[in-house]
């Protein structure tokens, strides 16, 4: 499903599902060369907020890692110039809203949680080189960035200070939903929402507190889509010999992944 997959539920109401990272334009995979479907680029979602029609609601579903923060600062304009226009703003986080998501959410008139719903904040980040006043620079734009971008969202939707949102963002901090309704004006769900997770296990080496759960379910839905693809690539091939050259590379890749899994298993077995 891609993240731009509006559907109509009334003549007067639409979805948005926001599920993946936050970006300037799509990427593409070195290896095979196809574009990100998850990917949400800013210009894809211009267009389909343009071709809304005329709405009164709108719903968005929020599964993301999060991404660009002035990416998000432009999709929260945007979304801004729909509210003008009367039209009500509902926000579910589906899974989980990190990062830039996690602001990205405040826009909404509506934000709902399910029992099992994350929200992470954290402190800006960039890459920084140079000397001192380039360095100085860069820690400038970062305070900016927190103090004109990210602050007035969540005071918008805040139930405490403005020095505890930002000690809060200081610790890094992995929200769950009853943390959430005790620090900003939100409504719980009662179910539970089984989404898994959005966010590439590799973006965990940027964060300090990943809750333990959230590496798991990471882990285990990459294992399984490994599997999956290499079952199907079987199939595809009914065991005939391979002859297509690209075919071969990509067998061999599976294979070396499952090894990789089958060892990292035998690891965590023989420590527990």
């Amino acid at each position: 499903m891609k993240f731009y997959d509006f559907k109509n539920i009334t003549n007067t109401s639409a979805d948005i599902y926001i599920y993946g990272q936050i970006c300037l334009e799509k990427s593409v995979d070195w290896w095979t060369g196809e574009v990100s479907k998850t990917d949400v680029a800013l210009m894809d979602f211009k267009e389909e907020l343009d071709n809304l029609g005329d709405i009164s609601i709108l719903n968005l579903y929020i599964n993301s890692p999060g991404g660009s923060v002035f990416v998000t600062s432009a999709m929260i304009s945007m979304l801004e110039r729909l509210k003008a226009k009367d039209v009500t703003i509902n926000a579910y986080v589906d899974g989980i809203a990190a990062s830039a998501a996690s602001f990205l959410l405040m826009v909404a008139d509506n934000i709902y949680l399910y029992k099992n719903s994350v929200v992470m904040i954290h402190k800006p980040m960039c890459s920084a080189y140079g000397n001192a006043i380039e360095l100085q620079d860069a820690i400038n734009m970062l305070d900016k960035i927190e103090n004109s971008t990210m602050m007035p969202m969540y005071l918008a939707k805040a139930k405490i200070t403005e020095e505890e949102i930002k000690d809060l963002i200081a610790k890094e901090s992995w929200l769950s939903a009853d943390e959430m309704d005790e620090y900003f004006n939100v409504s719980l769900l009662q179910s539970a929402n089984q989404v898994a997770a959005c966010v590439d296990k590799n973006l965990f080496s940027m964060y300090k507190n990943v809750p333990k759960n959230l590496v798991e379910l990471t882990n285990n839905m990459q294992t399984l889509e490994i599997l999956q693809n290499t079952d199907e690539f079987i199939q595809n091939n009914d065991g005939h010999p391979i002859e297509d050259e690209e075919k071969r590379k990509k067998e061999e890749l599976i294979r070396n992944k499952l090894k990789l899994i089958n060892s990292s298993l035998f690891i965590k077995n023989k420590q527990n």
